[in-house]
């Protein structure tokens, strides 16, 4: 009874954490200007106007949040704000990126098939807590980058993800290290 309702609390206090921490990202999206719109210094109306994109022109997102209605692009070199009314979205999709929190990060190599059935690859497959990040899940790893939940370890409990790299040799060379992780939704 007294884990059921542990387990319960941990759910409930997950998904307030994942709420307040969601933001939408865009991995190679792009939006075309649907008039000429102004490029802010910051995601306000009375923020500083830096440059305008022309009707027409099309910028790569950097990102975008979900609660102020602002894509941040780049326009001449430098980076600002534009209102979502301005443009629409011609390629890719926006993609919301939930921050899990600081984990640690371990490295393991020489495996020839991972819990998910699939062959491990260097800079694709992590070994997760599937309690914490479910079995194909897309992760983004600050400083390492995107990797696929593609397998469990004995070892791997709860904040902590174990990176396949080329060979054990290169595993204990990288060593322990620690980074914020997100999980795509």
């Amino acid at each position: 009874m007294i884990r059921r309702h542990k387990r319960l609390l941990l759910a409930v206090l997950g998904a307030m954490l994942m709420a307040a921490a969601m933001t939408v990202t865009a991995s190679a999206t792009t939006v075309k200007a649907t008039t000429n719109a102004v490029v802010r210094a910051k995601a306000t109306t009375s923020s500083k106007k830096m440059t305008t994109i022309k009707k027409g022109a099309t910028r790569t997102v950097l990102k975008v949040s979900t609660n102020t209605k602002w894509v941040k692009v780049k326009v001449n070199g430098k980076t600002g704000y534009v209102h979502t009314n301005r443009v629409k979205v011609t390629s890719g999709k926006l993609e919301k990126r939930v921050s899990l929190g600081k984990f640690k990060l371990t490295f393991y190599g020489g495996d020839t098939i991972t819990a998910s059935g699939k062959t491990p690859r260097i800079n694709h497959t992590i070994a997760v807590d599937p309690r914490v990040i479910p079995l194909g899940s897309k992760v983004y790893i600050s400083g390492w980058g995107t990797y696929y939940a593609e397998d469990t370890g004995g070892a791997i409990k709860g904040k902590i993800l174990d990176i396949f790299v080329r060979s054990e040799a290169e595993a204990n060379r990288i060593g322990i290290r620690h980074a914020n992780v997100y999980v795509y939704k």
